[in-house]
């Protein structure tokens, strides 16, 4: 550990030496148990006369701070330091206006909050569904040899070219290996985009309902939100505001309402982007996890001016742990987009990048969505069904049809108490994703977001009537 001793303090070294450590023990930055450096080390770092430090420990000792074992040397005792959170230092520091709002607006919780019994959160793939003998078997190849040195801000070349490949057999996404960075997940992503084309001040339109995670980063920013209606077809274009510099959607799987957006209202958003200047984050975050019917077109690939830049992730499809993702970027922009990302952090971390490209290449991603598809399906359905259950006894109002995704969004009846039915159904073991949440509204209909991706289904016929017990009130 490292000690310091100011030479202009009054009490002299011996008192400081031991002010110090006593500290230490008291704030609980040295715990029961903890070994302290043998005296004559402290001497010698210190600079001291090593007397000076076993006076130290001995009036420690005395005070019944350490105790000394024989041979082995003098350690914490027990029961007398504190908690490093029950002493809070001064702290002058305030956050900025914009990052303070948005903290307000949209907060993450539920870190520290005891594991429900049954997740019904959203965004959750099931972790017992991850392919962990292939994904090991992967990362092994990978750490054949140590890791390097740093590496290409973008990612690795290889990587973004089987991205690029899979991006565009997969999803008909158009877009060139140089035209590609690896990101940390979506969020990432999109952070990286907002700091290349919106000056802190401007106006981006958001969906509304949409993903706070999104409008949260982008008034973190500095943007100006500005909340736009969804309705059956998507994002309604003819209420975005027309300075805005930037619009976030997620039109395959609107995030929360599952809505699609039509082909009409897509063409209509490209018109409205290349009339005012625009540029659109298409947030394609869930589209692999299609139940029934076949996708519509991205807007990557409608746009034909440069305006969409496509963000993709595979926290839905692998596990948000991983924190990989990707965008796919104009010509325009990939430039500054790499020497952006070289000032924030880098690069990737090249072993997961590695790990990912044989992954892709050796067909155990299309394996794996293949597979946990299925599975997703029949959970849907039978979330689905619950649903229709409780519209027909009243407790429900069945959503517009959906056919892809991780959750499903039913309204409550006009005067339901959401935070009620939400606590209800906490008590009942069960957690639900955050629906008020979504809206900047001040008056968003009552909802639940109910998603299925972390429960097994063999615990969802017991995690449901949790959820019916809650509604029935």
């Amino acid at each position: 550990m490292d000690l310091f001793l100011d030479p202009t303090l009054s009490g002299g070294k011996t008192s400081a030496l031991f002010e110090q450590l006593r500290d230490a023990i008291v704030s609980g930055r040295l715990t029961t148990g903890d070994r302290l450096p043998p005296t004559r080390d402290i001497a010698h770092q210190l600079g001291i006369s090593r007397n000076t430090v076993t006076t130290v420990y001995g009036r420690l000792a005395a005070e019944g701070y350490i105790e000394g074992r024989a041979g082995a040397g003098s350690y914490v005792s027990a029961g007398v330091f504190g908690d490093t959170h029950s002493r809070q230092r001064p702290a002058a520091l305030l956050p900025a206006a914009n990052a303070a709002a948005s903290a307000v607006a949209w907060s993450l919780g539920g870190f520290d909050e005891t594991p429900p019994t049954f997740d019904l959160r959203t965004g959750r793939p099931d972790p017992a569904l991850f392919p962990l003998v292939e994904w090991r078997r992967c990362m092994t190849t990978a750490m054949q040899t140590a890791p390097g040195g740093y590496g290409h801000p973008a990612g690795i070349p290889a990587l973004r070219r089987v991205i690029a490949h899979w991006v565009g057999r997969s999803r008909a996404v158009e877009a060139s290996p140089d035209q590609v960075i690896i990101t940390a997940g979506a969020q990432q992503g999109i952070d990286l985009v907002t700091r290349l084309v919106v000056t802190p001040g401007r106006i981006v339109a958001v969906e509304d309902p949409g993903y706070p995670p999104a409008a949260g980063l982008l008034a973190a920013s500095g943007a100006q939100i500005a909340p736009v209606p969804v309705d059956s077809e998507g994002i309604v274009v003819d209420q975005i505001p027309v300075d805005s510099s930037m619009v976030y959607t997620t039109p395959s799987h609107q995030s929360p309402t599952r809505v699609t957006m039509s082909m009409a209202r897509r063409r209509e958003l490209l018109h409205f982007a290349d009339d005012h200047n625009v540029a659109i984050i298409e947030d394609d975050y869930d589209s692999e996890y299609r139940h029934s019917d076949r996708p519509l077109e991205p807007l990557h690939r409608l746009d034909t001016q440069g305006r969409v830049i496509y963000v993709g992730t595979f926290s839905k499809t692998l596990s948000p742990s991983l924190r990989l993702g990707f965008v796919a970027l104009p010509h325009s922009l990939v430039s500054h987009a790499i020497a952006l990302r070289s000032l924030i952090d880098w690069q990737p971390p090249v072993t997961v990048q590695e790990t990912l490209l044989p992954f892709i290449v050796d067909g155990q991603l299309d394996r794996h969505l293949r597979r946990t598809r299925k599975v997703y399906t029949e959970r849907h359905q039978m979330v689905t069904d619950l649903v229709h259950e409780g519209a027909e006894a009243g407790l429900l109002v069945s959503p517009s049809p959906s056919h892809a995704g991780l959750h499903i969004t039913p309204l409550l009846p006009t005067g339901t108490d959401e935070v009620a039915v939400v606590a209800r159904v906490r008590a009942n073991g069960a957690a639900l994703g955050n629906h008020v949440q979504c809206w900047l509204r001040h008056d968003p209909p009552a909802g639940l977001l109910i998603g299925f991706g972390a429960t097994p289904t063999a615990r969802l016929p017991a995690a449901l009537p949790a959820l019916r017990q809650a509604l029935a009130g």
